[in-house]
């Protein structure tokens, strides 16, 4: 497989995994959700819809610590994105 083709499929395993994530977490299986986040952040380190996700999913779970590592990610790495907006309102409501 050429790096080009590689690279594609890369792309697409952790658009999938994001996909389903986000739809675990709507379908409110955060196990599953979390799951599928790590694998798509294992492949894309800076993929902030994953670690919105993955905040989220954890805030679910009341695993607070974890939800606030990965929203607090989301603003370090696209701090102008509507993620972390979204994020900087979800820790607001974590931190009450």
């Amino acid at each position: 497989m050429d790096a080009v083709s590689e690279s594609k499929n890369k792309g697409i395993y952790v658009y999938l995994n994001i996909r389903a994530g986000s739809i675990y977490y709507q379908e409110k299986d955060y196990s599953q959700a979390i799951e599928h986040l790590e694998s798509a952040i294992k492949m894309s380190p800076q993929n902030v819809e994953a670690y919105y996700y993955l905040g989220l999913s954890y805030d679910k779970i009341e695993e607070k610590e974890k939800a606030r590592e990965y929203l607090s990610r989301v603003i370090e790495i696209a701090p102008q994105s509507e993620f972390a907006q979204e994020a900087e309102k979800k820790l607001k409501k974590i931190n009450k």
